[in-house]
This record gives C-alpha cells, sequence and structure tokens, in this order.
C-alpha cells in the first residue's frame, strides 16, 4: 500500500546528533550489545565497503574497531556467549572478537559467486533470517534465507537484486522484508515453526521522493522504523502503514537504525559516504542518535 498520511508535529523523536564523524564508506548492521561479555552497552555497527567491525560505547563514548577478511553484512550476538555470528560474502562465519578467529559455518548459495550477505535478525527461537545480494547489484541473485540452529538453510523470497532489512516484530508474528531496488517493504506473516506466507505489500516508496528503503526495526508498539538511502531520514510507520513522521538527517545515504541505549530508547542510526564528496557531506558515513518517546528491543541471540 502507499503512504496514507504524514503527522506534521512528530513528537516521538527529539534532536539528531551525530555522536561518530567515521565516514563509513557503507555502515550497516547497526547491534545494540547490552552483555559484559560481549561489550558493555556498546552498539556495533558494519562498514560493508571499508570492511570494518565498529562498536561505540555509551557511557564513555569509547571507540573500537576491528579489521574484517571481507564484506561483511552483519553481525548477531550467539546464545553460548562465544563471541558473534557475522555474514559475509564467501558465507557464514563465527567470530571471536578476543583473538580474531573466525570459523567459516556455512555458504547457502555457493551457485552465486557475486553474492554476499547484506543485513539480518534473530527470530525469538534463534533462527537467522538474512538476506544475500548482489554484488555489484545488477542482477536478481538474491534471495531471503533462513539460517536454523542445527546450520541448515532454506530460501523463503526472491530473486531480488538487493534484498534488505530484515526485521521482526515485537511479538514475533510479523517479518518485514525489504526489496530494495522494487523500492517495496513487504510483509509475511510468521509462524512458530519458523515458515512465513501472506507476502503482501507494507509501503511502497516514491521513486521521485523518497529515495530507497534499507534498513529497519520495530519498537515495542509494532511501529516500523526505516531507513531511506538517498532520502536524508528515517520513517516510522504505523502497524497499518501509516506515515507517523520522520526523523531528518544532514546526509543523504541512511542505511540502517536499531534501538539501543540505557532503556532502549535510543535510536542509533547508520549512514554511508559511498560516492559522495565528503567536503559537501562531511558527516556521511557517520553514525548517528536521536532520544525517543518509545522503546525498542534487544537482539535475539543466534541459538547455534
Amino acid at each position: 500500500m502507499t503512504v496514507k498520511k504524514i503527522m506534521n508535529n512528530f513528537d516521538l523523536v527529539g534532536e539528531v546528533e551525530c555522536v561518530w564523524k567515521i565516514q563509513a564508506i557503507c555502515g550497516e548492521g547497526p547491534l545494540w550489545i547490552d552483555k559484559e561479555s560481549y561489550a558493555e552497552k556498546s552498539i556495533f555497527f558494519l562498514d560493508i565497503d571499508g570492511q570494518m567491525l565498529h562498536s561505540y560505547k555509551e557511557s564513555t563514548c569509547e571507540k573500537h574497531s576491528w579489521k574484517l577478511e571481507e564484506k561483511t553484512g552483519w553481525v548477531l550476538p550467539r546464545l553460548n556467549n562465544e563471541g558473534f555470528v557475522m555474514g559475509c560474502s564467501s558465507g557464514v562465519y563465527f567470530l571471536d572478537l578476543c583473538s580474531g578467529k573466525r570459523t567459516f559455518a556455512l555458504l547457502p548459495d555457493p551457485q552465486e559467486s557475486e553474492n554476499r550477505f547484506n543485513d539480518a535478525k534473530c527470530d525469538r527461537e534463534g533462527r537467522i533470517w538474512a538476506g544475500r545480494s548482489h554484488d555489484p547489484e545488477k542482477k536478481s541473485t538474491g534471495c531471503l534465507f533462513r539460517i536454523d540452529p542445527d546450520l541448515s538453510y532454506s530460501s523463503w523470497d526472491g530473486p531480488y537484486i538487493c534484498p534488505n532489512g530484515p526485521a521482526i516484530s515485537s511479538d514475533d508474528r510479523t517479518l518485514y522484508h525489504v526489496d530494495t531496488f522494487g523500492r517495496t517493504v513487504w510483509a509475511f506473516d510468521k509462524h512458530p515453526d519458523g515458515s512465513i506466507n501472506n507476502r503482501r505489500e507494507f509501503i511502497r516508496l516514491n521513486s521521485e521522493t523518497d529515495g530507497f528503503p534499507d534498513g529497519l526495526t520495530v519498537d515495542i508498539e509494532n511501529r516500523v522504523w526505516l531507513a531511506h538511502w538517498g532520502g536524508a531520514r528515517v520513517s516510522c510507520f504505523s502497524p497499518q502503514a501509516e506515515l507517523l513522521g520522520t526523523v531528518k538527517l544532514p546526509v543523504p545515504q541512511i542505511t540502517s537504525c536499531a534501538f539501543g541505549g540505557r532503556d532502549l530508547s535510543t535510536l542509533y542510526i547508520t549512514t554511508a559516504a559511498r560516492n559522495l564528496n565528503l567536503d559537501e557531506n562531511p558527516l556521511a558515513g557517520g553514525l548517528f542518535k536521536v532520544e525517543t518517546k518509545t522503546k525498542g528491543f534487544v537482539s535475539p541471540a543466534f541459538a547455534g
């Protein structure tokens, strides 16, 4: 469905602040971690093109970075607290940040040599929902995969040039999946056994004014917060796809967002500096945050 309405006074958010002028080429995959076994209350995010993993500790503003071996679209916590699971060009790996060791787990589409992982989320049962994207974004070879704790996998939606998102509602009953080049966010009914069906259009962006839909997250009221690549904003939609308001940013390429902070009411936003003049866009690729009057929820961990 198309956007229904917009409120002029969006009172759910405060002022936007750039907390790290890092100029990531393609910032992505923000992940709030509040377990001491990983890092105390920090937001993690990737620079896909720059092949880096970054973390920003909210209480002290400490910043850490790790060089990665290849393009990586996401990191997620593991239930056994032994580091992260990560989605790379060449497959899924387990990562121990302390030692730097990564261990290969699986590759769901070995026949597609130009694909890479782009974005992912875990559901309550510890399954990963992850998209594989064509790189350099020319062919429809990408799909949405489900990766189960036993490392089996299955394809559930596609093909697309660049599958994006996904996000899962707070009640675990709706999965949102983005077709970036089709400018569409799809919604699916999600079931306890891990299956999804009833694919339907949630929103479709205007090609001339809205940019491209990128990453998204869902708050505790099941509102959907969507990043606009080329649209310089994050939009907030009701569960009925009504546009409630927007968070405007001083950079054009907004990639994703995730709730974090002491009470999970801070929306962290990643951006990209890809192909931009940094003299004209000095904050491009920065990590931003905005305080909100709602809350998100901590990402479930992968059970594998």
